[in-house]
């Protein structure tokens, strides 16, 4: 009887946080639609539009191995809701700001370095806080849901936001934006974030000495280690995707705008349908060489955005095969990285879950920008189809060499034990 009320608490927790998370990346999609319209249309500097972006990303990357310390040391429900509502407090204020004083480019910045900031915060403790909601035999479709979350917002937010920045203004995105994040704290603060915890003795010991701990423990770890040498190589190299995809179809192939954005766009497309084949399925048996095999295509995808380059193609069969090619590098990036996600979420120990998702956050977080100022150089000096295949070649390598059954091993059990 216990255990049957454990598992209904554990679905409610699972589709609470579904529900959370959706109506949250919406919130934020539209919101973060509305923005990037609005700096543009006030300011027409793309200086303007990166410097938001630089908001957007280095506070988060710097807050969270502090947010992971605190996941730790504290209530992860308390530092989650806790967190949300911030985030919810924060928008009120910038309503009643803008109410008294205007909407400005400023304050912009401001309420995103916060929401970067206390989104760090937000992140890592509901990440840390998986295995303790929805326990280890789950995680595979808590982690899709998540997934699909995401994905649902990036295809509703610019799609909500698009209809809604032609007819009304600035201060109703952000009261739908406050709305949203509101239900979402009123859902998140239901669920049970102590259902499968395991009850450890908190130390009492400094900022500092908690995160150096964390890192001797992940030190500890090689299998941790070995996969997030892969998340951040393979973070890195598909940069040159992100930033040259758009440089090869606008300077190159002269593609129209309008199909850009579908080219774009369909990425979400396949990361909700992988998503949701990953939450409708049985556990992988074998998730690191599930994960490998859908790296490995990935690398293929990546060459295969130069054919075009190569062989003279019309406009409606290049604009075809490139949004096939983002669908399918979409869904393999899904089953690519979730079954890394399930067996990190495994195999670290509940009291330093917090510390090393804070600083898997924090690398995670700046690698992407990295990359993406490098290969941006890059393609403006290089050739683009030298860029893609060397890119492609140079990935392979590394997830050959880092991911040998040898040194990581692809036996399922061992990591949901």
């Amino acid at each position: 009887m216990l255990e049957e009320r454990k598992n209904w608490k554990a679905t409610r927790n699972l589709y609470t946080f579904l529900v959370s998370k959706m109506i949250s990346s919406v919130g934020f999609g539209v919101f973060n639609f509305g923005i990037s319209l609005y700096i543009l249309s006030v300011t027409g500097s793309a200086l303007s539009f990166a410097t938001n972006i630089v908001f957007n990303v280095l506070p988060r990357a710097l807050a969270a191995p502090l947010a992971g310390y605190v996941a730790d040391r504290f209530s992860k429900k308390r530092v989650v809701v806790a967190s949300m509502a911030g985030i919810t407090v924060s928008v009120a204020a910038l309503i009643v700001y803008t109410f008294m004083f205007g909407f400005s480019v400023s304050a912009i910045y401001t309420i995103t370095a916060i929401f970067s900031t206390i989104g760090a915060f937000n992140g890592v403790a509901f990440s840390s806080a998986l295995p303790n909601l929805v326990g280890k035999q789950r995680l595979q479709k808590a982690m899709s849901y998540n997934q699909v979350s995401y994905s649902i917002g990036s295809i509703g937010g610019p799609a909500i936001g698009g209809m809604m920045f032609g007819f009304v203004s600035m201060k109703v995105f952000l009261f739908a934006m406050m709305i949203a994040y509101f239900i979402a704290l009123c859902l998140e603060a239901t669920m049970d974030f102590d259902l499968y915890e395991t009850k450890v003795k908190v130390k009492k010991e400094s900022v500092l000495t908690s995160m150096k701990e964390g890192l001797h423990y992940l030190s500890g770890k090689p299998l941790v280690k070995t996969l997030l040498m892969v998340t951040l190589c393979m973070n890195f190299f598909f940069s040159a995707v992100s930033v040259g995809l758009v440089f090869v179809l606008v300077q190159k192939l002269g593609v129209p705008s309008n199909q850009v954005g579908l080219i774009e766009g369909s990425g979400a497309v396949g990361m909700l349908v992988m998503s949701l084949y990953l939450s409708s399925r049985s556990d992988l048996r074998s998730p690191l060489y599930f994960a490998k095999k859908s790296a490995f295509t990935m690398c293929i995808i990546v060459a295969c955005i130069t054919l075009p380059l190569f062989f003279s193609l019309s406009s409606l069969h290049t604009f075809i095969f490139y949004m096939f090619l983002m669908v399918l590098f979409s869904a393999l990036g899904v089953l690519a990285n979730t079954p890394i996600g399930i067996v990190i979420q495994n195999v670290i120990d509940d009291e330093y879950r917090g510390r090393v998702f804070g600083i898997i956050e924090t690398l995670s977080v700046g690698m992407g920008p990295i990359g993406s100022v490098i290969f941006g150089a890059l393609f403006d000096r290089m050739d683009a189809k030298v860029i893609f295949i060397c890119t492609s070649l140079f990935l392979l390598l590394c997830i050959t060499g880092l991911m040998r059954s040898s040194k990581i091993g692809y036996d399922h059990d061992e990591f949901i034990s």
